[in-house]
């Protein structure tokens, strides 16, 4: 096996921040330039790569660089293929993919000029026509090849079809010109033929995060001749004062752990190595004001169980690196109330305590998850779990009734069957709103119709 060395770049600086190299023996080092480090608003690659001058060896780098390929078989399979590389040959991949790798960063063949720089609206872009758009939604829909006039600039992951555009400010969409770098703006999800309300799903559960406070990303729903699309506003996007788009480097909780995507869930993991309470509380306190974010998380999590979002796995969380080295948690995005769906797991992404299904949870269950992320005070304990638990289900219960004149009374009934769920288990007074609604999920999982 060549060694292949290749430069790691991120917009916003204008030479390489440091080097991959892949040796004789398959090993992955990455180590930042000497130049980037002593750069004063130098930001680190992640929490799992430290601005260091030390190299960081195969155990370190593989992780957060192979998070940068994406999760769907079809691209990667195409470069295996072709070159006849193997999946684990994550340097060899990079060095055909890495210039379309999500987010500010891309990894270069060395020497390579920048491959992501900011976007001029009126001469980085082409814009779409509807025609276009309608068959590159028709396409993403029925699971085939993009149109060959059809350019993705960046290849985004995850298991659902999606495609990265940018909406100029006349609204109107475009892409950015081939070879241009220019950032996009939002991506389009599609759903397939067997999940064609997943758009609407996901948009009330997007719209629910932000009613009650949560930083949320902006979305929409659009429908294309027949087929509707999810359409999202990139929140690691911003314009600078040139007002042109530039990139905001993010990164997802699995990069910041050092976890393959492989261990997302807490469940595949190892007992040192897994997506856990502990693990999410180190990357917590990494952030610019620690104990606001680990009540965001708390409260994020009730949600997620009122609403019955079992799929925030690690790649569902992120963080923003803010210019002069700042770290917050980005805003809420990728939610949907996956236990509609009777072929998707009931098992949480991470566990709360001991439980692994909403229906174990119990009050210890919870002290246990609060201690793990820091939360040792039993009275400040008990405010969290009556309080935020309160907070939150009152607030889902106000949205109810709206959901039910919406369309989306059977996601309001899950919402209210998981609420007095957790109500119960925390020894909470069940509010009449959901005692007198018809119909529930029995605890089981099955539903019951009322009459």
């Amino acid at each position: 096996m060549d060694i292949i060395a290749l430069d790691v770049r991120l917009d916003g600086f204008d030479n390489p921040i440091g080097n991959l190299v892949r040796d004789e023996a398959g090993a992955l080092a990455f180590a930042y330039s000497s130049t980037y480090l002593e750069t004063p608003d130098a930001i680190p690659l992640s929490l799992s790569l430290p601005l260091e001058e030390e190299a960081y060896e195969d155990n370190d780098a593989r992780p957060f660089f192979d998070n940068l390929l994406q999760e769907r078989d079809g691209p990667l399979q195409k470069v295996l293929d072709r070159e006849g590389l193997a999946r684990s040959d994550v340097a060899g991949l990079l060095f055909y993919l890495g210039r379309d790798c999500p987010g500010a960063l891309s990894v270069l063949p060395l020497g390579s000029p920048a491959a992501k720089v900011p976007g001029n609206f009126k001469t980085d872009y082409r814009r779409l026509d509807e025609a276009q758009l309608i068959k590159i939604v028709h396409s993403l829909h029925r699971r085939q090849r993009l149109p060959d006039e059809t350019e993705d600039p960046s290849p985004l992951a995850g298991v659902q079809s999606k495609i990265a555009l940018t909406i100029l400010p006349d609204g109107t969409f475009a892409e950015p010109l081939p070879g241009s770098g220019a950032p996009t703006t939002h991506i389009v999800k599609v759903p397939d033929r067997a999940h064609p309300n997943d758009p609407d799903l996901e948009l009330e559960a997007l719209r629910l995060s932000a009613t009650l406070g949560f930083e949320t990303a902006e979305a929409t729903v659009r429908d294309f001749e027949g087929v509707s699309a999810l359409i999202i506003r990139r929140f690691d996007r911003s314009l600078d004062q040139d007002n042109r788009v530039i990139r905001i480097h993010q990164e997802d909780f699995a990069q910041a752990l050092g976890l393959p995507p492989s261990l997302k869930y807490e469940r595949n993991g190892t007992v040192d190595r897994r997506f856990d309470a502990e693990a999410i509380n180190s990357v917590l306190n990494a952030t610019n004001d620690p104990a606001a974010e680990k009540q965001t998380f708390i409260a994020a999590t009730l949600f997620d169980l009122m609403t019955g979002n079992v799929d925030a796995h690690a790649k569902n969380f992120a963080l923003l690196y803010e210019p002069g080295g700042g770290v917050r948690v980005a805003p809420r995005y990728d939610l949907m109330p996956t236990r509609l769906d009777p072929d998707l797991t009931d098992l949480l992404p991470y566990a709360i305590g001991e439980a692994t299904k909403l229906t174990e949870i119990t009050e210890e269950d919870f002290s246990v998850f609060l201690r793990a992320l820091g939360i040792v005070s039993e009275r400040a304990q008990r405010r969290l779990r009556l309080g935020l638990t309160g907070q939150v289900s009152g607030s889902l219960i106000g949205e109810l009734r709206r959901m039910d004149r919406s369309g989306m009374k059977r996601f309001a009934d899950l919402i209210g069957h998981n609420i007095d769920e957790l109500l119960t288990a925390f020894g909470l007074p069940v509010p009449d709103q959901i005692r007198e609604r018809d119909a529930y999920l029995d605890r089981g999982g099955g539903w019951l119709l009322g009459s």
